[in-house]
């Protein structure tokens, strides 16, 4: 009785393996054909729907867009201000804000904003109205091919589950066996979980495009006044005033420099004086000795 069950046990296991290969071949070789079979899916973010390319549907792809854009502008609040006006016109929002602000106003920010792909390409230019545009990059990432590879394996997940289910449920076999398919179950609803997070990610990000925004505060510009001759020429005089003190500071400066070093230069000064007078009156005497040799 007991290898009669353990025979039936294995023909099962078996055929659901094999029925699980037959769909994913099944659902390879349809895809060409599958041009309506987009399932729509809500993602986890916002609530914005988002349609679930079938394997072989080339008609919409999954672009993924992103950009960063680097601005000047005259004060923060001011440029906030325009931005959140310009997300709410283009259904957009602000993910992230990053704001580092000084005594003098001058500062600068980090704002991560999420808006529609449809509007992404019109959202950019309208940038301007919040300063100058220093830099601006934007880059397309096309992930159809992973999205759908992606949704293949979930697909083929989802088959396996449903045999093991069917196999865990008829309660065949030994506690082991049953055991056994249990952890492989346990295994296989893991991958859906993975899959299933990954594609809604996709999902969002797809929906959503990503523009990051870097804020730069000008320095307001200080007006001068225009001088009269009486206050350019007072400030000239100053300015000489200010000149000759700085000459006088230097030479005291030197002189306080020199002052160790006159402890030797002086005494060696006075004995390379005495030597030169000693050579210069030695000089007429042997010229003497010279002309008049001793008898």
């Amino acid at each position: 009785m007991t290898a009669r069950r353990l025979v039936a046990w294995s023909c099962l296991a078996a055929l659901a393996f094999a029925a699980c290969a037959k769909k994913s071949e099944d659902v390879a070789r349809s895809a060409p054909h599958a041009g309506s079979a987009a399932t729509p899916a809500k993602t986890a973010e916002g609530g914005l729907e988002a349609t679930r390319i079938a394997p072989g549907q080339s008609d919409n792809r999954k672009v993924i867009r992103t950009g960063r854009v680097e601005l000047v502008v005259a004060s923060y609040d001011e440029a906030r201000k325009k931005l959140d006006a310009l997300l709410e016109r283009a259904g957009g929002y602000i993910d992230a804000t990053e704001v580092h602000r000084r005594a003098d106003a001058i500062g600068d920010a980090t704002i991560v904003i999420r808006i529609p792909r449809d509007a992404f390409g019109a959202v950019i230019p309208s940038l301007r109205e919040l300063g100058e545009v220093v830099s601006e990059t934007t880059n397309a990432n096309d992930i159809t091919d992973s999205y759908v590879d992606l949704s293949a394996r979930l697909t083929s997940d989802r088959e396996l589950e449903r045999r093991l289910l069917e196999l865990a449920t008829a309660r065949a076999g030994k506690i082991d066996q049953i055991l056994e398919v249990e952890k492989e179950l346990a295994r296989v609803r893991g991958e859906i979980e993975g899959y299933d997070g990954r594609l809604r990610q996709w999902d969002s990000q797809v929906a959503m495009s990503t523009l990051t925004l870097s804020l730069v505060t000008k320095r307001p510009e200080i007006a001068t006044a225009p001088t009269s001759f009486g206050d350019q020429s007072s400030a000239t005089f100053h300015d000489s005033i200010a000149a000759l003190h700085e000459l006088g500071a230097f030479v005291v400066f030197a002189l306080i420099a020199v002052l160790p070093w006159l402890v030797v230069l002086v005494p060696a000064a006075l004995l390379a004086r005495r030597l030169i007078r000693n050579r210069r009156a030695a000089v007429p005497t042997a010229i003497a000795h010279a002309a008049n040799p001793p008898q």
